[in-house]
């Protein structure tokens, strides 16, 4: 009898980078990404050509060409290999915005970094580089993260980045920071009761910091360089005290605190059902709403779109987070769940703070709203937030024979 041959099962073969994903992904989020982008684009142009022609629009829509190219990447790189890197990407973020502290300040905040004929802006890539370093964590100490020092941990990392941000400063950016790690520490599998004591020390200690941040805060702008001499490092700026102020006190008649959310206001009620139409947004037009094409660019919209136009940009909002959520259960491990919660984090955050903003829920902060806002590190961020997304349902193609 012949002796059988047995032959060795090849083993299976690590796709780093695998370019058929491209072929393999789901296209319902691109649609919806395109769709947004478009809106984007036009509402850009029709609150920036009266000043300043197709500036703008033409660098926004160089960027989304470049973001697309970021997302195909990160789409077709395996997220373990990236969450891997998480510990360089770390410590090269933390050099990055430590740099911005002793750069040049643009309207009072140190916020971008001149490298070359290039700018960017360190405080937003964090919130991206943030979601892997979260995810490395959690993947390394897996079962620990149940015990309190591990817990506390967390925002031993996360800490770091949010004082760096902070002093720029860039409030907005830092707490978005703090949801970020709270639900993704959730998500990791720490006790309620640890993350119960967390939310408690966090409200007892910020009460009191902001209330006496606030509470003999003269708005008198006569006083603003003796107030601006006064603060400590890490006090809330005078221009945050004052917004923090107006929205608490309206009815006091500070009319100069309050100016930006007043004029979103009329421009958002002022757009009725149907909106004015096109480059018929006389908030915009006449210039009485401030920064309407990066914080504010909402309530342009509204104002041109009405109603209608804005129930139709939440539900593709809406829909692209859900489909992020759909992402985020069927993954069939628990790296991906965490990356594709902490984008949806990321964009929630973005859009709920930023139209609560515009109107008048919440007091004025500097936060761009996804796709609409001018802003290239933002848009460049938020596209490999979507390519991130994408790159989680390919983990089940991660291994080929």
């Amino acid at each position: 009898m012949m002796a059988k041959i047995k032959t060795k099962k090849p083993s299976p073969v690590v796709r780093i980078v695998d370019w058929r994903n491209l072929t393999r992904m789901d296209w319902f989020m691109p649609i919806i990404v395109l769709i947004l982008a478009i809106i984007g684009w036009v509402t850009l142009y029709s609150a920036t050509e009266i000043q300043y022609e197709s500036y703008f629009v033409t660098r926004q829509m160089a960027a989304f060409g470049i973001g697309v190219l970021i997302a195909a990447l990160i789409l077709c790189t395996d997220y373990r290999f990236v969450v891997a890197l998480a510990p360089i990407m770390y410590l090269a973020i933390l050099v990055m915005l430590y740099a911005t502290l002793s750069a040049d300040a643009i309207k009072g905040s140190s916020r971008w970094l001149n490298l070359g004929p290039v700018s960017i802006q360190p405080s937003e890539l964090s919130k991206f580089v943030m979601v892997y370093v979260l995810a490395w964590y959690f993947n390394f100490v897996g079962d620990r993260i149940k015990k309190l020092p591990f817990v506390i941990l967390t925002f031993v990392i996360a800490g770091p980045p949010i004082l760096l941000i902070l002093g720029q400063p860039d409030l907005g950016t830092a707490v978005c920071l703090i949801p970020l790690t709270g639900i993704m520490l959730f998500l990791a599998g720490s006790r309620i009761w640890h993350l119960v004591f967390l939310v408690l020390a966090g409200i007892v200690v910020l009460l009191p910091f902001v209330y006496f941040q606030i509470h003999d805060f003269d708005p008198n702008p006569k006083l603003r360089s003796t107030m601006i001499e006064a603060a400590g490092p890490y006090d809330l700026k005078y221009h945050q005290k004052k917004r923090i102020h107006s929205f608490l006190f309206a009815d006091e008649g500070d009319n100069d605190g309050d100016y930006q959310q007043i004029q979103s206001t009329i421009a958002v009620g002022s757009g009725g059902l149907k909106g004015k139409g096109f480059q018929q947004g006389t908030q915009t037009r006449l210039s009485y709403l401030p920064y309407h094409y990066t914080d504010f660019i909402f309530a342009h919209y509204a104002e041109e779109r009405g109603f209608v136009g804005c129930a139709i940009l939440m539900c593709l909002y809406a829909a692209l987070l859900l489909r992020g959520l759909m992402f985020a259960r069927e993954c069939p491990d628990m790296m991906g769940t965490q990356l594709a919660v902490g984008v949806i984090v990321i964009l929630t955050y973005h859009s709920v703070i930023n139209i609560a903003i515009n109107i008048d829920l919440l007091p004025v902060t500097g936060l761009p709203l996804p796709f609409m806002s001018w802003g290239r590190t933002f848009y460049l961020t938020t596209m490999a937030c979507i390519g991130i997304l994408l790159s989680v349902p390919m983990r089940k193609n991660a291994f080929v024979y």
